[in-house]
C-alpha cells in the first residue's frame, strides 16, 4: 500500500524546507519512501525536525542576538 495523501503532502513540505531525497545504488533519486506507509513514516521521522519553529521561514535570530526590539 502506498503512502497516504497526508503523508505525501507532509513529505512535500519537508522537502521544501530542505529534506533530502536519497539516492539509489545507481545515483538516481530513490522515491521508495512513497511506496509504503511504513517507509513514509520513517522518512517523516528522519526529517520531521525541519517542521519545528526553529526551521520556519523567516529569521531564526532573536532580537537579543542583534540588539533589536522584539516585534510583539
Amino acid at each position: 500500500m502506498a503512502c497516504s495523501r497526508k503523508q505525501a503532502l507532509l513529505i512535500d513540505k519537508l522537502q521544501l524546507r530542505g529534506a533530502l531525497i536519497e539516492e539509489n545504488d545507481y545515483g538516481n533519486p530513490d522515491f521508495s519512501y512513497l511506496d509504503s506507509v511504513e517507509k513514509a513514516d520513517a522518512y517523516i521521522k528522519k526529517w520531521g525536525h525541519l517542521m519545528s519553529r526553529h526551521y520556519s521561514t523567516g529569521t531564526t535570530v532573536s532580537a537579543q542576538d542583534w540588539g533589536g526590539i522584539p516585534n510583539h
